[in-house]
């Protein structure tokens, strides 16, 4: 092949202008990948396609030779961002949310329970029913036994940026891609307040919610929906103040948050992230609480990519597409 016709280099080309660097297209390529894929023209757009679904690039701004790359972006996008976030730079996390979406739907077994998503306060009940809270195994459990599928994502290119959460439709079915790699108590009220948005109708027709952050303070009144059915179903209230002001160490908040949310069945790894938010010189005291609290502990990280791998039906999934999902729940590359 000469250097002047390299068939393959002008897909590459063509996916780095749009965030995709060589290095990250090869990582998610499967094992038996070769760029004479895409020397012949059958095999071109083949390549083309492959490309087109693996990276949600619009397939035939790839295989038109003067057409300009584009990502697959829904038109009822709702960018609920920080200030510092402009809406172009979420992007490439969208597109990849949507791969990983299509990549799980394609082998999801639960049916989707579409139409009837009771309010915070019943469905605290009905999550309680046996428990002591309700904590992010529980919370999950629901999701993925409802038909919701929940994604991790955590591989991204190096220099994209990434969203909080973002809840959409594929296919008629509700989707939640969850970012948050703290390792403990953060995803609980990430995934309840991307439910809230589920449930309260804000991804109806099309529309995504794209959380650049999960903001309490946020304005918009959506947000502040989700916020308040993330704090309601929690919680069993609405107030953020969950522990008495004043200053705690470590052991004394691990103690307080387990007595308080074993009388008030609420998480105690919430009630340490809550004290910390809400004293906001305090987050230290809280990190090494929720240490305390979840010693020994898989990570909520781990827990997710489990239970999603055992909603698959893993039997009917193409060993590439698995890998490529795994990957794209994995440690971040280049």
């Amino acid at each position: 092949m000469s250097a002047t016709h390299q068939p393959m280099q002008s897909l590459y080309d063509k996916l780095h202008s749009v965030g995709y660097a060589k290095k990250y297209i090869h990582s998610l390529l499967p094992d038996w990948w070769d760029d004479a894929i895409a020397e012949t023209p059958a095999g071109f757009q083949q390549a083309s396609l492959m490309l087109g679904r693996l990276f949600s690039v619009k397939p035939e701004t790839l295989w038109s030779v003067d057409a300009q790359p584009a990502l697959v972006t829904p038109e009822g996008r709702k960018f609920k961002q920080r200030a510092d976030t402009q809406t172009h730079e979420l992007d490439i996390a969208c597109a990849l949310a949507l791969s990983a979406a299509r990549l799980v739907l394609k082998t999801f077994k639960p049916e989707y329970q579409g139409g009837f998503h009771p309010d915070s306060a019943e469905l605290r009940q009905r999550l309680l029913n046996g428990k002591q809270w309700i904590g992010f195994h529980n919370l999950l459990a629901y999701c993925l036994e409802s038909g919701i599928p929940v994604i991790f994502l955590n591989h991204f290119p190096r220099k994209a940026k990434k969203m909080a959460g973002v809840s959409f439709e594929h296919g008629e079915r509700p989707v939640i891609v969850l970012t948050q790699n703290k390792p403990h108590g953060y995803l609980l009220f990430d995934l309840a307040h991307e439910l809230g948005h589920v449930t309260l109708g804000h991804t109806k027709n099309g529309a995504w919610v794209i959380d650049a952050k999960i903001d309490a303070d946020a304005e918009d009144e959506e947000e502040q929906a989700a916020n308040r059915f993330a704090r309601e179903l929690l919680t069993g209230s609405s107030d953020w103040n969950i522990v008495p002001a004043g200053r705690l160490y470590a052991q004394q908040l691990t103690d307080v948050a387990i007595r308080i949310g074993t009388e008030r069945h609420i998480d105690p790894l919430h009630i340490a992230l809550n004290y910390g938010y809400t004293l906001k010189s305090h987050w230290p005291v809280a990190t090494n609480a929720v240490k305390l609290i979840a010693k020994d502990r898989p990570t909520d990280q781990q827990i997710l990519v489990q239970a999603l791998l055992d909603a698959l039906d893993l039997d009917s999934t193409q060993e590439d597409d698995l890998a490529a999902l795994k990957l794209l729940m994995g440690e971040a590359d280049d």
